[in-house]
């Protein structure tokens, strides 16, 4: 991703060059061994840098650490997770062994190192070492397997720099997306504005490939609906095979990239595709920036809110069910005894039910102040038109002020003053009667004569 400028000149004038990229501060070149259980790392790094480190508990699987002093390799001091570099030339080159295999059998974690069914999946930040000080600039990484292995990732490629060559920021090392080794089928699925890479492990399945990829191309295309285009450019789909549910849990990862894992049961059926909401929640994260962890809830919230309403517009959810389902749960998001705020509470109730709340209450404000010219849908399409996404972190006042500007608006900045930092109630009961929603037993039932009965068909109702 980086090319140094240079000047071409012409009679008599020279012509502007292209804007220079720096050439990144750390440049890595991987080569997995036969079925990717060894990881041989060669690094070249900035000048400077005395110690390196991978993720934690990691260190026992590196081996053979060794910098170049110009002549010969040199062995350096490993210590827990650390690498100590001593006086290293520059550019200085370091290279050492990852034991792929050992790790994910003996760690068995999904964002550190995992087996399944013979694959490996862990991501950069476990098996490349980085700085402990803070470095600025990109990391460019290059992968190479032996045939039968494909390495699969989230990171985004490195512009002009082939297929197997990715880059990110050095600050986004420390927990970059899901990435695997092994033998994966992959599908590339192109959507308005982005591209979806589905990478399916071993495992056995009973549903066709080809029911697969539509239902990540029908929840990829709602996302892409929702947002006025997919909101990065390259995502990774990770469908395990596996677990006791038909569709299992799901996760999202950036930070330099965009990823998913899910897990898809052995006896999962089309119909459990048709039904699901789990890989369109997690569709939602990617355009919503990595916010600082005091304000979780608002990423979790904002999935939580915002998957129903994309299924509705999609005709994959009845309207009836978007309602019946914001009444059961909104009530678990309200502020409880003791309860300070949504950055100081931390529940799953106030996360995920909160945040919900808080998206909800907000998308009928803005609605109601734009006299029904805006929703929150603007707002997150104002994120993403500015750089926001899951492959960055933002700190969450740019977050609130882009979404404010993009819908003319104060509000959301407005709510995060009342509802943040203090518990502040809200009278769900009169809120339903305003937008004439009633759930009984024997149903659903829409009031068209409620006052907000406009915004409420609104929700549910594509925007141009």
């Amino acid at each position: 991703m980086k090319v140094l400028a240079v000047a071409i000149l012409t009679v008599g004038a020279a012509l502007p060059a292209r804007a220079a990229r720096p050439l990144p501060a750390l440049v890595y070149e991987v080569e997995a061994g036969a079925g990717a259980a060894l990881l041989k790392v060669e690094a070249r790094l900035a000048p400077r840098l005395v110690e390196l480190t991978v993720d934690d508990g990691l260190g026992p699987f590196v081996t053979g650490p060794e910098v170049w002093d110009g002549r010969r390799w040199q062995p350096i001091e490993k210590r827990g997770d650390r690498l100590s570099l001593g006086k290293c030339l520059h550019p200085c080159r370091l290279r050492y062994g990852f034991r792929l295999q050992d790790a994910a059998r003996t760690l068995r974690d999904r964002t550190r190192a995992l087996e399944h069914e013979g694959a490996f999946l862990a991501p950069p930040s476990s098996w490349l070492a980085r700085p402990v000080v803070a470095v600025h600039g990109r990391y460019r990484l290059t992968v190479r397997t032996p045939p039968g292995t494909a390495f699969v990732t989230g990171l985004f490629p490195s512009p002009g720099a082939g297929p197997v060559t990715y880059e990110a920021d050095v600050d986004d090392l420390g927990q970059s997306p899901y990435s695997g080794f092994g033998a994966f089928a992959t599908s590339e699925i192109e959507v308005p504005g982005g591209t979806v890479v589905m990478a399916t492990a071993p495992g056995s399945l009973d549903l066709q490939r080809g029911a697969l990829i539509s239902w990540v191309t029908s929840s990829a295309r709602a996302v892409a609906e929702y947002y006025g285009g997919f909101p990065v450019p390259r995502v990774l789909v990770l469908v395990l095979p596996g677990g006791r549910r038909p569709i299992g849990f799901g996760t999202a990862l950036g930070n330099g990239g965009a990823s998913i894992m899910i897990w898809v049961g052995r006896s999962a059926g089309e119909q459990d595709l048709a039904s699901d909401w789990v890989l369109t929640h997690e569709m939602v994260h990617l355009g919503i920036p990595n916010l600082p962890r005091a304000q979780r809830w608002l990423e979790e919230g904002l999935a939580t809110y915002v998957e129903p309403l994309v299924r509705a517009r999609g005709r994959r959810l009845a309207e009836e069910e978007v309602w019946r389902g914001l009444v059961g749960g909104l009530p678990r998001g309200l502020p409880q005894p003791g309860d300070q705020g949504l950055n100081r509470t931390h529940t799953w109730g106030r996360t995920y039910w909160g945040g919900a709340l808080f998206s909800f209450l907000a998308d009928l404000e803005i609605r109601q102040r734009t006299g029904g010219r805006g929703a929150l849908d603007d707002a997150l399409r104002g994120v993403v038109q500015n750089g926001g996404s899951i492959a960055v972190q933002w700190p969450i006042e740019r977050f609130l002020r882009e979404g404010d500007r993009a819908t003319r608006t104060t509000v959301l900045a407005e709510m995060y003053q009342r509802h943040a930092e203090a518990s502040a109630g809200v009278d769900l009961a009169e809120m339903w009667r305003r937008l004439g929603v009633s759930v009984t037993p024997g149903g659903v039932r829409f009031d068209e004569s409620a006052p907000l009965a406009a915004v409420r068909r609104a929700l549910t109702s594509p925007i141009p």
